[in-house]
Formats: structure tokens, C-alpha cells, sequence
């Protein structure tokens, strides 16, 4: 009796044991590794449930459907609000340039815009994954190649000599006005169409009559790069260089402070705005001085990269220092062709360059000083030249056309 029970007390005791011993295992760890790796799973999954549950999502901007109607009349197209514009849409003026204004984009996009962002989605490809603003001198209106070949930016930055303007209201108008007013868009934009630059006297000559100023132009390419309108301003600068808004109407005197403009604008399907800045104003060396809010202003955009197209050739000249210095100290990358900065400027300063297309002299409108006999011969012996099959500058009616891309080493 003795026996057996003492067996079987240290049967159980050796069994307490072991279960003590599995037990202070678990405990540390051991064995546990599916268990643990459940846990740490389950754990990560509930806190990304939380950070879903509780970052909040963006919300985009409202847009407006009467700014975003305007845009599309101009277009020529017809958007889904009409925002109680019906009677002018179904005018035959409307509808007429509806017609000749699709043909004339058909055009220009078949010739010109779908191999640009063919090039783009290779050569710039990088520049448009990263967070920038573009500085556009010279410019003019000139939004549709901006955004061609730069559609993510934050922020553009445009100057040119063509004042803001204002939009019409053609409720107000007489019979008639829907189809000269339209008419006046398509003539201001004939030289895009043809040439895809403005010619500064041409394009003048159409933005004093029925089309004031430039923001119907700029309005008529945010739409046909699917684009809606936000907000549009007439801006002042203060003298430290921020803007201060005001109604796109108000009388704003330029001789206290340069006066511009600003348009809000959201990419269909997007959710993050996008902004245009532009300035009507003299940007010589001589008038700079009276303008620091001006360069104050360009400065405190942060990550720019230049943009420069058939700009007359107005960075070779001297009397641009200003310009031709911020392009070179304030930005980290330029597009040009040969109007921008002189190619042996860029090297002589240790910008990263790569050629595209094909030199020639400049066009007979200006003088010799514009040929570069440097950049000359850099097409003739760089192997690293790659082809364009558009054209980009004032060599709009051949193949003569040459691109710069140009990165500043850090």
C-alpha cells in the first residue's frame, strides 16, 4: 500500500512538474512562435485600421461651375453644368466655334501636344514624379505648353507684357457680342494653332478689342487639359512679396506695387488644386529695382524648375540679368531651346546638359549676336543627342528644332 502510493505521489509530482516546466516555457516564449506571430499581426492590423480610421482624407476643392463654363465656351466645349449659360450655348455663334474651334485643337494636337507628352512620359519623367513649382519668364499666356510638358506642378509662374483682363458677361451684351467675342479667341490664338507660340503684336492686337487681357486665353487651355476652375483673382504684391487678393474687377494701380493674376484650378479626378500665377509687367533689369516684391515673391517658392520657349532671345541680352539669375540661382532644373540661356553659360557653370533635335541659325527676325557657334558645335560632336519628332520653338515650319534640358550639380 506503501509502495503503490508512494509511486503515485511521485508520479504526481513529476507530472506538476512537467506541467510547470511547459508552463515557465510558454512564458518566455518558447514554443509560442505562432501564437506570438498571430499577435504581432493582429496587433499591426488593428493599428492600421486605426490610422485608416483616423487620418483624415483630403477633400477637394470646390469648384465653380460658372468659371468652369466660361472656360469651356471659350474651349469650344460643352461641360456638364452649363450653370444657367444654356441660352448662350445654343446661340450659332456657340456652336460655330464649338465646330471651328475642335478642328483647329484636333490639329494642333494630332501635329504638336500628343507627341510632347510622349516625350515627357521619358525625358521628364523624373521631374514630373517629384514636387515642384515652375518659373515660366517671358511667357505670355502660354499655359498649354507649360502644362504639357509639366502637369504636376504645385504652382506656375508666368509673366509676360498682356495685361489680366476680365471675363464677359454675356447676359449683359448685345446680339451678336457670343459671336465676336469667340471669334476673337480663335484669332488670338491662331499663332498656338500654326506656330505653337504667340507673337506678342499679333495676339495684342486681338486682346484689346473684344477679349480683354489674358485670362479668357488661360482659361480656354485649363479646360482642354481637363481642367475646372476653383477661384480666379486679381492680385497685388505686398512689399514683402505676398499676394494680397482682390476681386477680378477692382482697379488696382501698378505703379504702387505689381498687380496679377491668380487662378485655382483642379484636374478632373484629382483632389489637390493646382494654382497659375501671372504678371503683365516689364521685367527689364532697369524697371526691376522699382519691383523687389516681384523678386521677393519669386523666391519664396521653394523647388522650381525653368521653362523657356521662343522668349525673342531676351536672356542672351543684357539688359535680363535679373531674369537670366534667377533661372540659373533659383531654380534646380531648366527646359529651353535656344532663346534661354546661352548653352556655354550653362556649362561654364557646371549645369548638367542634354541635347535634343537638331542647331541652326536663328530665324532672320533677330540679329546675329543670337547664334551660338558653342552650341553649334556641341551637336556636331555630342553622341548623346537624342531626336525630337516636334518642333518647340521659332523653328516651327522644319525640323531645326533644338531642346535643352539642363540640371544645376549640387
Amino acid at each position: 500500500m506503501k509502495k503503490n502510493y508512494s509511486e503515485a505521489f511521485h508520479s504526481n509530482i513529476k507530472g506538476w512538474i512537467a506541467l510547470m516546466v511547459l508552463l515557465a516555457i510558454q512564458a518566455c516564449g518558447g514554443g509560442g512562435e505562432t501564437n506570438q506571430t498571430s499577435t504581432t499581426q493582429d496587433t499591426t492590423n488593428t493599428t492600421q485600421d486605426s490610422t485608416k480610421t483616423n487620418t483624415p482624407q483630403p477633400q477637394a476643392p470646390q469648384v465653380d461651375v460658372k468659371l468652369t463654363a466660361h472656360a469651356y465656351l471659350f474651349a469650344g466645349l460643352t461641360p456638364d453644368d452649363k450653370a444657367g449659360m444654356d441660352s448662350v450655348f445654343n446661340q450659332s455663334g456657340a456652336k460655330n466655334h464649338m465646330n471651328a474651334f475642335g478642328q483647329q485643337w484636333g490639329k494642333l494636337e494630332n501635329a504638336r501636344l500628343k507627341k510632347m507628352r510622349t516625350w515627357r512620359g521619358t525625358e521628364l519623367a523624373k521631374l514630373n514624379g517629384e514636387s515642384h513649382n515652375l518659373f515660366y519668364p517671358f511667357s505670355g499666356p502660354d499655359f498649354i505648353n507649360a502644362y504639357e510638358f509639366f502637369p504636376n506642378c504645385d504652382n506656375y509662374l508666368m509673366f509676360g507684357l498682356e495685361k489680366v483682363g476680365n471675363l464677359p458677361d454675356f447676359s449683359q451684351e448685345k446680339a451678336g457680342f457670343v459671336t465676336n467675342y469667340l471669334g476673337s479667341v480663335r484669332n488670338a490664338l491662331g499663332e498656338i494653332f500654326q506656330r505653337n507660340y504667340f507673337i506678342t503684336t499679333i495676339m495684342g492686337s486681338e486682346l484689346n478689342s473684344n477679349v480683354q487681357g489674358v485670362v479668357p486665353l488661360m482659361f480656354t487651355f485649363l479646360a482642354r487639359t481637363n481642367n475646372q476652375i476653383v477661384k480666379v483673382e486679381k492680385i497685388q504684391l505686398q512689399p514683402d512679396g505676398t499676394p494680397k487678393s482682390f476681386p477680378l474687377s477692382e482697379k488696382l494701380n501698378p505703379k504702387k506695387s505689381v498687380v496679377g493674376l491668380m487662378v485655382e484650378f483642379l484636374g478632373k479626378g484629382k483632389t489637390k488644386s493646382q494654382k497659375i500665377y501671372y504678371f503683365g509687367t516689364d521685367v527689364r533689369d532697369a524697371e526691376m529695382p522699382k519691383k523687389m516684391e516681384l523678386t521677393k515673391f519669386i523666391k519664396s517658392f521653394p523647388n522650381k524648375v525653368s521653362f523657356v520657349k521662343s522668349c525673342q532671345y531676351t536672356l542672351h541680352e543684357s539688359q535680363f540679368k535679373v531674369m537670366r539669375d534667377l533661372v540659373l540661382q533659383d531654380t534646380e532644373a531648366v527646359l529651353q531651346d535656344d532663346t534661354g540661356v546661352r548653352y556655354e553659360v550653362l556649362k561654364d557653370q557646371g549645369w548638367k546638359v542634354q541635347l535634343y533635335g537638331k542647331y541652326n541659325w536663328p530665324i532672320a527676325d533677330f540679329g546675329k549676336y543670337t547664334y551660338q557657334p558653342k552650341l553649334k558645335k556641341a551637336f556636331a560632336e555630342d553622341s548623346t543627342i537624342k531626336p525630337l519628332n516636334f518642333t518647340y520653338g521659332y523653328h516651327w515650319n522644319t525640323d531645326n528644332t533644338s531642346v535643352i534640358l539642363a540640371f544645376k550639380q549640387k
